[in-house]
């Protein structure tokens, strides 16, 4: 994970926050700097950060969090930057933003309950048309940021699962090889270690037992079997990732060259 060590953006009021520049593609080519960035959500930025971001050159966020999200914590956009309200779930399915009480009850008795609700959520996110019609928004911004050295954030809660899966629709768009979008998606397990930990030691101080301590775990953090159970329900049901890309994404082959026109070093 060394090398993946200056994908970090220096913002520190908010947690995991990454550049998807530099990344290299099948073809040998690389996604250019400043243009697609994840992130976790941005309730908590400082003035300093909005202020990092805005000079980054953020020009378009893009906030996969349900209405209950956002009205609990709504985004501190950039100066500068538009705003998109882009659920891709009713609901936080991931249970990246409910209550610990909830996940308590829920999984007291059940230490696989976390872990096996992800892989849910997973598949919801391929098939339902809430989702679908989230991350078809997602890939018409992408287009639409045709400016160089202007920025798009694409988040959710903790920037991890909604997210993660839209960096792997974008990335495999991009022509990112799977190896790298995995190592990506792992490197969350470095950005919010500190975070995840400090949490399973306060909810274990207040009483929780350790069902609900792993649920807690396995739902704040990610693990690859999320990502590759993801990968198998796609090529299982359309054959591959990009076949994805053109069936249910609607992506033409030409969409496909202007995002690598636009996000792709020459």
């Amino acid at each position: 994970m060394e090398k993946l060590k200056n994908q970090l953006l220096g913002v520190t009021s908010g947690r995991n926050f990454r550049e998807l520049g530099g990344y290299e593609t099948l073809s040998g080519k690389r996604i250019k700097f400043h243009k697609l960035l994840r992130t976790g959500h941005l309730a908590d930025l400082s003035e300093a950060d909005q202020a990092f971001l805005a000079d980054y050159g953020v020009k378009y966020i893009v906030d996969f969090r349900s209405s209950e999200e956002v009205t609990r914590q709504p985004d501190r956009v950039p100066e500068g930057a538009t705003y998109e309200f882009d659920p891709v779930f009713s609901e936080d399915l991931t249970n990246s933003s409910k209550s610990i009480d909830r996940l308590d009850e829920l999984s007291q008795n059940d230490a696989q309950f976390g872990f096996d609700h992800m892989l849910i959520a997973y598949e919801d996110m391929i098939s339902s048309e809430s989702a679908r019609n989230a991350y078809r928004k997602l890939f018409a911004t992408m287009l639409a940021n045709s400016a160089e050295n202007e920025a798009l954030i694409f988040h959710c809660t903790a920037g991890k699962d909604r997210t993660g899966f839209g960096a792997l629709l974008a990335l495999t768009a991009l022509g990112v090889p799977l190896a790298t979008i995995r190592e990506d998606y792992l490197l969350t397990r470095i950005t919010t270690k500190d975070f995840v930990e400090h949490l399973i030691e306060k909810e274990r101080q207040a009483g929780k037992n350790e069902n609900t301590l792993k649920s807690i775990y396995d739902i704040q953090t990610v693990y690859p079997e999320y990502l590759d159970h993801a990968i198998k329900v796609i090529n299982d049901s359309y054959g591959s990732v990009n076949d994805y890309l053109r069936e249910i994404m609607h992506l033409s082959s030409g969409d496909l060259m202007d995002l690598r026109r636009i996000y792709l070093e020459k």
